[in-house]
């Protein structure tokens, strides 16, 4: 089996290792993460526990951040001591002074508000929550209307057995109607934001309701309390700012053991995957595996002074063939393993950092290259000038307006950056970049404004501009991270952002959420998004509303 080696490899550490402690990681929403670093950034000093970069955190050391922190200092408002409550209470079970136990319904179950279901002793410790989420909208383009709505149900799982093995797992079931401009991604793409395997009901493309699992689940052991190991299927994020430009969870979620090494005020992160690569043929109806590729990732970050944090990242993409032990060297330059074994496999480096000032601001940034010849990258346009990159701000409490938080994001990638010469090496899983939803050869522009008025209600105004260049005829122009960029490749000099039949997004999202009981939400969105360019001027109204519970939104921004 093609995983067999890295199998052998992590058994034989587990089994080699006295395990103690342990921990889950909440999982990465935009909204719930912003409350955490709008605390570090008004703590005037970065967290040492967890590093806002490197996502998603650890449950154990989240509680710890939160209990530490001197909130005294802080001048915290209403609605802050409010949210901070709300994060405690969220991961109880790692404080050390523990909330006390209510006496819930029929005595079992809400026992502590942010659990269905608790039971914990010295042994054994579980908190089982059920998971819905359901709401309808409507989509209107150019005078045609379509239902849209979300039908989740499902459970999420955590929990610690004699507290050396930690656990995790999520499922759920769900049917959904599509807006138009989702549907046309994944018309273009066959790729399902934020997912894998899906149904499309009736096969009917045109209105193309869909029908989908999600699920994730792995297990987490300390070896030490300064290592973090975990194994099972989930998403990971790099990076600072709305979105990421080397790994997010825009795509499905996928096979991955890491390694996480926390040393004071550094931290490194080694990730090996298994992805799925759908761009090669095989047989669903005859149940043939999907081909695997691989990805190996390391990230070194370091909290530089209190208020700068510099990390730096390497990636490799490989596949069409079994996983390759050379990478199973968490502490090598993997460009040289790369160049050393036929220098075939997809090589990328980056680097990011993050800048707190006056308590107040948040500098975020990453750089990656995909490709680097330095006699060629001196010619204009040179088309392996392959790169992408960063910049953004978060301003919290904007102008003095106490919970009103203000952010700016820059984002770019040059034609041709994460594309490569075989389907196994391109920053593809099962159809979806793995970083900007985007792909390559675009800029983007984005604006977003959260407030919080009263306690339990969310405001947040996004807007976002992006141009992108597509493909024409059968010209590659870089754009399409599917296509082998030494095919159909118009130029070798000359190439630029956007070249190609540009096509333009203005976005504008208002939403609202309201928070009831724990994680019991109810949300109102308006979002008009106009599209134009290659196919004309499009003009789609979306509105939405709904009800969820333990359930996280997904931003569709593209």
């Amino acid at each position: 089996m093609p995983f067999q080696p890295l199998r052998t490899f992590i058994a034989f550490f587990f089994i080699s290792l006295s395990l103690f402690g342990q921990s889950g990681n909440i999982p990465y929403s935009t909204d719930y993460y912003h409350l955490l670093e709008r605390y570090e950034v008004k703590s005037g000093q970065l967290a040492n526990e967890y590093h806002v970069n490197v996502k998603p955190f650890e449950r154990r050391r989240v509680a710890n951040y939160l209990e530490a922190m001197e909130t005294d200092s802080l001048g915290l408002s209403k609605v802050d001591s409010f949210n901070l409550r709300y994060l405690k209470q969220d991961s109880w079970e790692w404080l050390s002074d523990e909330p006390e136990q209510e006496k819930g319904l029929w005595n079992l179950f809400f026992k502590q508000r942010s659990d269905f279901y608790h039971f914990k002793n010295g042994d054994f410790d579980i908190h089982v929550n059920p998971v819905f989420h359901f709401g309808g909208g409507i989509s209107s383009l150019e005078g045609e209307k379509q239902n849209t709505f979300i039908n989740t149900r499902g459970i999420r799982i955590r929990g610690s057995v004699n507290n050396k093995l930690g656990f995790y797992t999520y499922f759920s079931e769900n049917q959904a109607g599509t807006p138009f401009y989702v549907r046309d991604f994944v018309l273009n793409t066959d790729g399902y934001p934020y997912n894998g395997y899906t149904k499309v009901v009736n096969g009917d493309s045109l209105n193309m309701v869909r029908d989908y699992f999600q699920a994730e689940g792995y297990l987490m052991f300390y070896p030490s309390k300064n290592i973090m190991l975990r194994l099972g299927h989930s998403k990971n994020f790099i990076g600072s700012g709305i979105r990421s430009m080397i790994l997010s969870d825009f795509s499905s979620p996928y096979f991955n053991f890491a390694a996480n090494v926390k040393l004071g005020r550094l931290e490194y992160q080694n990730l090996l995957a298994k992805m799925n690569n759908v761009q090669e043929d095989f047989d669903v109806a005859d149940l043939e595996v999907i081909p695997p590729k691989f990805m190996v990732f390391h990230h070194l970050n370091l909290n530089v002074t209190k208020n700068f944090n510099l990390g730096l990242f390497e990636m490799v993409m490989f596949g069409d063939r079994k996983f390759d032990m050379n990478y199973l060297n968490p502490v090598i330059f993997y460009r040289f393993v790369e160049g050393l074994i036929g220098s075939s496999d997809n090589a990328l480096v980056g680097a990011d950092f993050k800048l707190n000032l006056a308590n107040r601001v948040s500098l975020y940034g990453q750089l990656v290259l995909d490709e680097f010849n330095r006699s060629q990258n001196d010619e204009d346009g040179w088309y392996g000038q392959k790169n992408a990159g960063q910049l953004g701000m978060k301003y919290f409490d904007f102008l003095g307006a106490r919970n009103l938080d203000f952010q700016f994001e820059y984002n770019y990638a040059r034609p041709y950056t994460f594309s490569h010469f075989t389907t196994y090496s391109n920053l593809l899983n099962y159809n979806l970049p793995m970083a900007h939803p985007l792909g390559a050869n675009f800029k983007e522009t984005m604006l977003r404004g959260r407030y919080q008025p009263i306690d339990r209600l969310n405001l947040t105004l996004t807007y976002l501009w992006n141009q992108k260049g597509y493909d024409s005829d059968t010209l590659n122009w870089g754009g399409d991270l599917s296509k082998n960029y030494r095919v159909n490749r118009p130029l070798e000099f000359g190439n630029s952002i956007g070249q190609g039949a540009k096509g333009t997004i203005r976005l504008l999202r208002l939403s609202s959420s309201y928070m009831l009981y724990h994680n019991l939400w109810i949300d109102v969105s308006y979002q008009k998004r106009r599209f134009f360019g290659i196919s004309g001027d499009q003009n789609e109204n979306l509105f939405k509303f709904g009800i969820r519970y333990n359930a996280w939104k997904e931003d569709y921004l593209f």
